[in-house]
């Protein structure tokens, strides 16, 4: 054959390839970012025209201002945008972005034209069509048998997963997350509805609102049923089945997540689903998904992604933090696979990252590891994810298994923790869950600092009358020995002591001796009839508070 003809046919199938890979990207959703907020009609000091009340308040009581981040996108680009013909789909104020939906490469060319635009890449395709998949769970008989012994509420088969993590003790106590807005973003909220298990939830007013970020609705009733599972972890109330960690919250239901792929959008999704819920005023955000690959291995995060700076998703759950939301994200059910670490956005920093462990509290296999990639211990914390008790989104009851799963349990247990402390910031908050789990003093990164105890940490903060608790307090601590004790344990100092205060998991003083058997070290004696169980000590000083517990068996 002719070499002309060789290279004729060879450049033409090039560029049919060419061209039928550019047509593939249409239409298509791309994240198109703005070079600034200039000319806005908004001001930093006036939050009320773009936060609600509730946001501004949970903000000021954790001494949090407002700023540039949290300006609207100009509307000026937007209807640049919207001017060449494309669609302007979502807006993020964080991100100062939108994500577009363009339908032609003309559109694409005019977009990165306009002098406002820094930068756009496609993020998913508009039209998608792979089917969804049902959660794996294991429907299982209805059972009372196994009750709790608090009197409050009758858990059933829910009773490990509350007990486990001291949530039983907090509504014994009157705390079951009163006055806290918790917003769930996941995949969908199948039936929520008309599900029994939610009845009291609707019927009370609690469910605050939807959004649905997928589809660009607010409906969210018919999507897929993993949220509604994950929901019923938290508010559910069938008595003698189960009782969710926070029963009597205020929720608001939001989208990220298409089911049926797996998409970097996705991601935008969440940034603009969890900008929402600080927009409404949420004091906790609950997530049961995370990012690792894609449809379009193109897309895919390495390693390397995982130091919470990388993916989008990963920064605005750090930002989420620092305007004072409770961010709670699965770590993930990578453990022992390929993949094994955490994914997006459970590498954030300043969030509660959550594996699974079993009722027993052993490290669920599945549940993924860290560290991220720059070295933080990931997860935070554990709970219950393996054989939780979870109702379906058809009304039965079953066990299933994920930090899905563990992520909710844990989120509404903070509601009933941060209800009891309301002056105090989701920082202090996650710093009183770590120092009194049960790997506070050896944090890894299987479980994290351990399996929490509600009760415990509400101890903890009500022997720190100081608002602003900081990480390093947790070196101001003193070895307590022996522990485990019976009668009587010691300790040595070398402040001068002001105080010393004994108190119970329920914040009750308990009667002691205290004596100096030798320079710097001394002993505190306790009656030997006091029940068996965790206590603490705090200790003030010349030089502040010093805070540590044992275990009297």
């Amino acid at each position: 054959m002719d070499m002309n003809k060789i290279k004729t046919i060879i450049f033409a199938c090039l560029l049919f390839s060419i061209t039928n890979e550019l047509l593939a990207q249409f239409p298509g959703k791309y994240w198109v970012k703005f070079k600034d907020k200039n000319f806005s009609p908004y001001s930093v000091g006036i939050p009320s025209a773009y936060l609600s009340a509730r946001s501004i308040a949970r903000r000021a009581n954790q001494g949090i201002g407002t700023d540039i981040t949290d300006i609207p996108v100009n509307q000026t680009y937007i209807n640049q945008v919207n001017a060449t013909g494309a669609q302007v789909f979502q807006r993020s104020k964080w991100m100062n972005a939108a994500v577009v939906i363009i339908n032609n490469a003309s559109q694409l060319s005019a977009i990165n034209s306009l002098t406002c635009v820094l930068s756009s890449a496609p993020v998913g395709k508009y039209i998608k069509t792979k089917s969804e998949e049902e959660l794996s769970v294991n429907a299982i008989t209805p059972s009372s048998n196994k009750q709790s012994s608090v009197s409050s509420y009758s858990y059933g088969p829910s009773f490990t997963q509350i007990n486990q993590i001291g949530a039983d003790c907090m509504h014994e106590l009157g705390f079951r997350g009163q006055g806290i807005v918790i917003a769930v973003i996941d995949a969908g909220f199948e039936n929520v509805n008309t599900n029994p298990v939610f009845d009291s939830l609707r019927n009370e007013g609690r469910l605050l609102g939807t959004r649905d970020y997928v589809a660009g609705n607010t409906s969210v009733n018919e999507d897929y049923l993993h949220g509604a599972n994950c929901l019923s972890l938290i508010a559910g109330n069938t008595p003698g089945q189960l009782i969710g960690t926070a029963p009597k919250s205020e929720y608001w239901l939001i989208r990220s997540e298409d089911a049926a792929t797996e998409k970097i959008i996705e991601e935008n999704n969440w940034v603009v689903a969890a900008e929402f819920a600080d927009s409404v005023g949420a004091d906790i955000t609950t997530t049961s998904l995370g990012y690792t690959t894609f449809d379009n291995p193109s897309q895919n995060h390495v390693y390397a992604d995982l130091n919470g700076r990388t993916a989008v998703a990963s920064i605005a759950a750090t930002m989420a933090a620092r305007k004072g939301i409770f961010v709670l994200n699965a770590a993930g059910n990578e453990g022992g696979g390929a993949w094994n670490y955490i994914g997006v956005p459970a590498d954030a920093d300043s969030i509660c990252t959550v594996g699974a462990v079993n009722g027993s509290g052993v490290h669920a296999g599945f549940s993924s590891v860290g560290p991220t990639s720059d070295g933080r211990i990931k997860p935070d914390l554990s709970s219950m994810g393996q054989n939780a008790y979870v109702c379906n989104s058809n009304g039965a009851f079953s066990t299933g298994n994920g930090t899905s799963y563990a992520t909710p349990i844990l989120a509404g247990a903070v509601a009933c923790l941060w209800q009891a402390h309301p002056n105090r910031t989701n920082m202090a908050i996650l710093h009183a869950l770590k120092v009194t789990a049960s790997q506070s003093t050896n944090p890894d990164n299987i479980y994290g600092w351990g399996i929490p105890n509600i009760c415990d940490a509400h101890n903890y903060l009500n022997l720190h009358n100081d608002v602003g608790l900081q990480e390093s307090d947790v070196n101001r601590s003193v070895v307590i020995f022996p522990n485990p004790a019976h009668n009587q344990v010691n300790f040595s100092l070398n402040e001068k002591i002001e105080k010393v205060k004994l108190m119970d998991v329920l914040g009750n003083d308990v009667a002691f001796s205290l004596t100096e058997k030798q320079s710097n070290t001394f002993e505190l004696v306790f009656n030997t009839e006091m029940a068996n169980g965790v206590y603490f000590i705090s200790i003030k000083t010349t030089e502040g508070v010093i805070n540590s517990k044992f275990v009297k068996e």
